[in-house]
This record gives C-alpha cells, sequence and structure tokens, in this order.
C-alpha cells in the first residue's frame, strides 16, 4: 500500500483528521486534570468498618441468658473485672451500647490507666456520636509507649473519621495540592508514523505523533457546608481548580474550574438510617493554553448508605450540557460539544482493619453535535487498599497502598467518514495504577503514584500506550 504525506490533494483530510487528534489529545489532558481535582482520596476508607455485626435473631435469648448470668456475678463479686469485660462486649453484641459504657466506666475506676478498657470505650462513644469524648480515650491510648501498632492504625481510622464528621457537619473545609507528573505519552498520540485512511496510509506530522513530557500540577478544592435543619441537612457549596503546566508541550496546559450548589439531605426521617441523598447544580469553565475552551452546565444526584457492619453502597448519577468555544486553531473541537451522560454505583468494604475493597460499575454516554463523537461506553473499576505501620516517623500514623484497575469498552454511533466510511469506532482501555499515601502530619499527605493506560481501538488515530509516574503533596483543613 502506498504511503503519501498529509499534503496536496489530501489537505482537506489532513486538517480535519489531525484537529481531531490534537482535539482528543487536549480532551484526554483536560479530563486528567478534572481528575486530578482533590475532592478527597476515592479508596480512602470509610467509616462504618468498626460497627459491630447484628446478632442473629437465633442467638439472641441464649446470649441475653449468658449476659444475665455474668450480671449476677458483678452483682456478687464486683471486683471480677474478667466478668465485667465480658458483659460489656455481651451488651455492646445485643446493641446494649449505654450497659457497656456504664460497665466499662466503672472498670476504669477500679483501674484507670488500662489501655483495652478505654479503647473499647472510645470505640463505643464514637458509634454514638459522642466524638469529643472518643477522641480524649484515644488520644490517651496513643500516649502510652506500649500501644501497638496494630492498636494505633486502628485508632487512626477512628480519629480520622471523627474529623471527616466534623467537617460534613457544617463548616469551612478545603485541600490544596502540588504535585509533578511524567509521561511517556503526553499528548494522548498515535505511537508511530503513519496512520491509515479509508484504505491509505498517510504519514503523521511530528507534532502528531507520541511525545513524552512532564509536569506541573495544581489542585484545590474549598468547601462550605450550612446546616439547615436539626436532622442533619445541610446546604453543600464547594468550589474544585486544577492546573498543569508542561515544561515542552506548552499547549496542552491546561486550567478548570467547577462549582457544586445543592442540599445533602439525611434520610433518617423516613427510616433510611444514616443514609444520604445528595442534588447539586454544577457550573464549570476551562482553559488550554490559555484559551477559553468549554464551559459546562448540568445536575448531579448521589446517594449513600451504609450496608451492615463493613460495607458502603453509594450511587451517582450526572449530566451535563457541554459546550466547546477553542480558538480558530482548535474549530474542529466544537464538534464535540452536546450532552455528556454518567451514571456509576460503588461498593466498598472493609475485609479486615487494614484491608479494603472496592468495586465500581458505571457508564458514560455522550451525545455530541457530530455523530461520530457520539459513544456509549461501559467500564468497571475494582481497588484494594491496605494499611500498614509507617516505615518511617511516627509509627501511629499509617501508611496506605492503594492499587486499582479499571477496564472500559467505548463504541461510537457512526463511522468517521475521514477514516472509515464503513466502520464505527470501537476500543478498549485498560489503566492500571498504585498510589501510595504517606503521613508526613496531621493533615498533610505525601502521594507517591505510578500507572499505565493502553487504549486499543479499530481507528489507529486513537490507539495509544502511556506509561505515567508522579508525586503530590496534599494539604487538608
Amino acid at each position: 500500500m502506498e504511503s503519501r504525506s498529509m499534503g496536496g490533494q489530501y489537505r482537506r483530510p489532513e486538517g480535519h483528521v489531525l484537529d481531531a487528534r490534537r482535539g482528543r489529545a487536549r480532551l484526554a489532558v483536560l479530563a486528567a486534570v478534572l481528575c486530578f481535582l482533590p475532592g478527597g482520596t476515592a479508596l480512602a476508607q470509610h467509616h462504618f468498618y468498626n460497627v459491630p455485626a447484628a446478632v442473629p435473631v437465633s442467638e439472641v435469648a441464649q446470649l441475653e441468658t449468658e449476659r444475665r448470668q455474668l450480671f449476677q456475678k458483678i452483682l456478687d463479686d464486683p471486683a471480677d473485672l474478667d466478668a465485667g469485660f465480658a458483659y460489656a462486649v455481651a451488651s455492646t453484641r445485643l446493641g446494649d451500647y449505654e450497659a457497656a459504657i456504664a460497665t466499662y466506666e466503672r472498670m476504669l475506676i477500679v483501674r484507670p490507666a488500662t489501655p483495652r478498657l478505654q479503647l473499647e470505650l472510645a470505640a463505643l462513644y464514637f458509634r454514638l456520636g459522642a466524638y469529643p469524648r472518643a477522641r480524649q480515650l484515644f488520644d490517651r491510648v496513643l500516649a502510652l509507649p506500649e500501644t501497638p501498632d496494630p492498636v494505633r492504625r486502628r485508632i487512626a481510622g477512628y480519629m480520622a473519621v471523627i474529623e471527616g464528621e466534623r467537617k460534613q457537619r457544617g463548616g469551612f473545609s478545603g485541600m490544596l495540592s502540588i504535585g509533578a507528573r511524567a509521561e511517556s505519552n503526553a499528548n494522548g498520540a498515535p505511537d508511530r508514523d503513519s496512520i491509515s485512511l479509508n484504505g491509505r496510509d498517510f504519514e503523521l506530522a511530528p507534532d502528531s505523533r507520541a511525545a513524552s513530557d512532564s509536569s506541573l500540577q495544581l489542585g484545590a478544592l474549598l468547601r462550605y457546608r450550612q446546616p439547615l435543619s436539626k436532622q442533619g441537612d445541610v446546604l453543600d457549596v464547594s468550589l474544585a481548580a486544577a492546573s498543569s503546566r508542561y515544561r515542552d508541550l506548552g499547549e496542552l496546559g491546561s486550567d478548570g474550574l467547577e462549582l457544586r450548589l445543592g442540599p445533602d439531605i439525611s434520610l433518617n426521617r423516613w427510616g433510611w438510617r444514616d443514609a444520604r441523598i445528595a442534588v447539586a447544580g454544577l457550573l464549570g469553565q476551562t482553559w488550554l493554553d490559555g484559551t477559553r475552551y468549554m464551559h459546562s452546565g448540568g445536575l448531579a444526584v448521589a446517594f449513600r448508605k451504609p450496608i451492615g457492619r463493613e460495607s458502603l453502597l453509594a450511587a451517582n448519577v450526572d449530566w451535563r450540557d457541554e459546550r466547546y468555544t477553542p480558538a480558530a486553531d482548535m474549530a474542529s473541537a466544537k464538534a464535540y460539544s452536546g450532552d455528556r451522560y454518567r451514571a456509576s454505583v460503588s461498593y466498598s468494604r472493609q475485609l479486615a482493619d487494614d484491608w479494603q475493597l472496592l468495586l465500581n460499575p458505571g457508564v458514560e454516554r455522550r451525545k455530541a453535535q457530530v455523530a461520530f463523537n457520539s459513544y456509549w461506553e461501559p467500564r468497571f473499576n475494582v481497588g484494594v487498599n491496605y494499611r500498614y505501620p509507617a516505615l518511617l516517623g511516627k509509627r501511629s500514623q499509617p501508611w496506605m497502598l492503594a492499587v486499582t484497575a479499571q477496564a472500559a469498552r467505548r463504541r461510537n454511533d457512526v463511522p468517521m467518514t475521514v477514516v472509515s466510511r464503513d466502520t464505527r469506532q470501537r476500543g478498549n482501555e485498560l489503566v492500571l495504577q498504585a498510589v501510595q499515601t504517606i503521613q508526613l502530619r496531621s493533615g498533610t499527605d505525601l502521594q507517591l503514584y505510578a500507572g499505565y493506560r493502553r487504549l486499543h481501538s479499530n481507528y489507529a488515530l486513537r490507539e495509544y500506550n502511556n506509561r505515567f509516574a508522579g508525586f503530590s503533596v496534599i494539604q487538608a483543613f
């Protein structure tokens, strides 16, 4: 098959295809920037893993009988701490936290410096939402040099949740991040010299081929939650921002802003314990190479509810009307304007104190102004978190390793005629990533990450590989 340069009588296909290639590359960069917005670590441990298991109905009567026998032992010998501890454990399993707390408090009068008693009592106050008292007891246990590392990691999880709950209930909070990233294919272009268009080979211009580069990444999230009712409803307002600057590929420099505003409603009043639903209006603006590139508006709905003692279920649906307003040399990007819909369900389960599994199936629908940019894309994410003792610094601050994988399949609505008159675009995507989080001090984390992205497509224009690695320092407040 003959090979021709992209010029001469093929000038019009050249402009259209290469412009589309650059547009797709910039869109890929923009998506990466928006994903970088520090909205909390997706793989962070949720706070329901310390809730005790419910006792099966068939065991309640037997356990209640044992508890009455233990109570009689306590009456006969108030100094019998083993009986007192067993009574408190049985009360906790039956859900009688008040009885368990009263027992532990009485035992602490006799043995005021017993770490195990302080820990169990703190956990009960935590479950009842009495966070100041829980924090006080947790601090006492952490102050003891003999406290083992597994207990310190467990307490670190409790303390993180206490701080998170404080922010959720109302007030101002936020996050700032700065980092650097290196990529083998920063512009998301084919790593080849030529591509085939309708059966003919064309040489790619140098600026349309894969290029490695490094970049500076900045991010911020500002959030304010205003209580609306005694039932726990709040008005949630947040502004997320991200910026990237490349060392060599300056035209890929991008900035993004998104404002969210809406109520976050507790469903406790309708019998859905600890469940919440949030509705938010969205407004966004992005810039590429210093020029306004795309603005959007939309709506998002999110639902979350704990399932049992160790799991959390969440569902998210959002819609955005995206309008592209590129510079003259990127005019074809206007063809991406249209509606984008996303829906996903996430399930996280605490497998043990230090292990967590996350599953996240979802689907995206793009309905663009020009039909060959419209597509369906189902995807599936799976992740595993592991907390372990810090290798350096304070051992009470555990480190966390998160390993994730994503598989997606895209199918466009109609063919892109300059590439193929008969075959529409189909592609598979695989992303693998590992993130190591190191807590430098309270509220400050260092994240080191590395990953690989592979897009396989029947359109050579979209097929590429990218290896990436980087770091970020995140300050929460």
